[in-house]
C-alpha cells in the first residue's frame, strides 16, 4: 500500500468518524479538516462537490521551493481523497485581518454555487471572497433559531448574506429584519430568499451602520434577535469604528432595548480572546450555549462563543 502523508491520513480518519453524523443529519457542507495538525495549517471545507481550503499563513522552516512542493502535495491529497480536479478546489490565503479586509474581494469571477443545508438552499461564492457566504460553524445555531421562531418577529444584525433570516423565515417567522452595511450582502440575502421561494414583501432589508442604527432607531420590539458582529470594523462607509471587546457592552445594552420582555438575543463572536463583561451586563440573564452551537465537524471548540441573553429569567415571568 502506498505511503500517504499525515495530512491525507487525517482527512481519511475524519471521514470515517464523521460518516454516520453527516448521513444522519443529511449534511453536504461541512468541515473535514480543522487545522488538526500544526504542520498543516489548513481548514478544509466541503461544499457538496467542491472544496474550499483556507491556508493560515504561519512561520515555517520551508524555503519557497519546499513550500510550493508542500502545498502542491496537500492539494493532490485532497483531490485524490474526494476524486476531484483542480477546477473544484478553491484555495484562499488567510492572514490576520482587521476591519473590512476580512470581507474584501480576492477575485471577481462572480460565480455562485447553490448548496443545501437542512433542506434550505443557499448561494455560496467560492471564488471571490475570503469567506464563502455561509459560515458553517453556525449551522446548529441557525437550526436553533428556526425551531423557535414560528409566528415571531426576528431581527438579524450584522446579517452578512442573511442565512439566519432565511432560516427564520423557513421556520415560520412572522417577519424578519435583516440589517447590514453592505449592499452586496443584502442583495445576496435577497437572492437566498428567492432561492427558497420566500416572499420578500413582508421582510425588511436595511442598509446601515448597525451600531448607530441600534442606538438611534426608536425601538420596535422583536421576539428573537441575532447579533453576530465582526471582531473589528473600520468601514469607509461607516462613520464609526467598532471593536468587539471594547464596544460589546454598549452594543448589547442598546440591542436589548429592541427585545421583547420574553424575547431571546443570540449573541456570538469568533474573537478567540473575547471576554464577556458579565458584571456590566448583570441586569440581564445570560446563558453560555457555546458548546451546544459548535457542530461535530469542527475540531476547534473555540471557533466561536455564543450566548442566549434575556431581559429576565423566564421563570419569573407570569
Amino acid at each position: 500500500m502506498e505511503n500517504r502523508s499525515p495530512f491525507y491520513n487525517r482527512i481519511k480518519k475524519n471521514q470515517k468518524q464523521l460518516k454516520s453524523y453527516l448521513a444522519q443529519q443529511a449534511i453536504s457542507c461541512y468541515r473535514i479538516y480543522d487545522w488538526d495538525m500544526p504542520e498543516y495549517p489548513l481548514c478544509v471545507d466541503v461544499y457538496e462537490q467542491q472544496i474550499h481550503i483556507a491556508e493560515y499563513r504561519t512561520r515555517h522552516p520551508l524555503d519557497e521551493e519546499e513550500y510550493q512542493d508542500w502545498l502542491k502535495n496537500c492539494m493532490t491529497d485532497i483531490k485524490d481523497i474526494f476524486a476531484l480536479d483542480d477546477t473544484q478546489l478553491f484555495l484562499k490565503i488567510r492572514e490576520r485581518q482587521k476591519g473590512e479586509s476580512q470581507y474584501q474581494k480576492v477575485n471577481t469571477v462572480k460565480q455562485f454555487t447553490e448548496v443545501k443545508e437542512n433542506g434550505i438552499q443557499f448561494l455560496v461564492n467560492l471564488h471571490d471572497y475570503l469567506d464563502t457566504g455561509l459560515f458553517l460553524d453556525h449551522r446548529p445555531t441557525r437550526k436553533m433559531v428556526m425551531e423557535n421562531c414560528k409566528g415571531k418577529l426576528v431581527l438579524n444584525l450584522f446579517a452578512y448574506t442573511g442565512s439566519f433570516s432565511v432560516y427564520a423565515s423557513m421556520g415560520g417567522a412572522l417577519s424578519t429584519t435583516t440589517v447590514d452595511l453592505s449592499n452586496t450582502y443584502l442583495n445576496w440575502a435577497k437572492e437566498n430568499f428567492k432561492l427558497n421561494n420566500l416572499p420578500i414583501a413582508r421582510h425588511q432589508f436595511i442598509k446601515t451602520d448597525v451600531k448607530e442604527w441600534i442606538k438611534q432607531t426608536p425601538p420596535k420590539l422583536y421576539d428573537i434577535i441575532i447579533l453576530d458582529p465582526p471582531t473589528h470594523s473600520r468601514s469607509s462607509m461607516s462613520k464609526s469604528t467598532f471593536e468587539i471587546q471594547l464596544d460589546h457592552v454598549e452594543l448589547l445594552t442598546n440591542t436589548m432595548n429592541h427585545l421583547k420582555p420574553e424575547g431571546i438575543l443570540y449573541f456570538s463572536t469568533n474573537f478567540r480572546e473575547f471576554r464577556l463583561d458579565t458584571k456590566a451586563l448583570s441586569s440581564f440573564t445570560i446563558e453560555d450555549i457555546s458548546l451546544q452551537t459548535i457542530p461535530n465537524d469542527f475540531r476547534n471548540k473555540k471557533i466561536h462563543y455564543c450566548w442566549k441573553i434575556r431581559k429576565s429569567d423566564p421563570a419569573s415571568i407570569q
